[in-house]
């Protein structure tokens, strides 16, 4: 029996790092909106997430970041180091800290 051609295909998962001709809005999320209201301007250039200056003050690698805005999931760990990064800066322009009650609905329970 040969595979039907119609057959519904899972789409491509986007991992890592978007094209720049790519459609997929990778700046439209409410993880992207809530961390660029909560983190520390270090962290943010030309109004977007600075992945490079995000993985290094977390400690994670920039896949990482990207995986967490891509798949809108946080682990514990992720949670925990977002919370630190926001903790450490005492701009005064920031909306607020970040707390855990933000990152909650984030949180990957899988």
């Amino acid at each position: 029996m040969e595979p039907n051609s119609q057959s519904a295909e899972p789409k491509p998962a986007y991992t890592g790092r978007p094209r720049k001709d790519d459609n997929f809005k990778f700046y439209d999320g409410a993880l992207n909106k809530l961390l660029l209201d909560k983190l520390p301007s270090a962290c943010i250039k030309f109004g977007r997430i600075d992945t490079l200056a995000l993985a290094k003050a977390t400690g994670n690698a920039r896949f990482t970041i990207y995986r967490w805005l891509n798949e809108q999931r946080l682990s514990k760990n992720a949670i925990r180091s977002l919370l630190k990064v926001s903790a450490e800066t005492e701009e005064r322009k920031k909306k607020g800290k970040l707390k855990k009650d933000d990152l909650i609905p984030f949180f990957d329970l899988g």
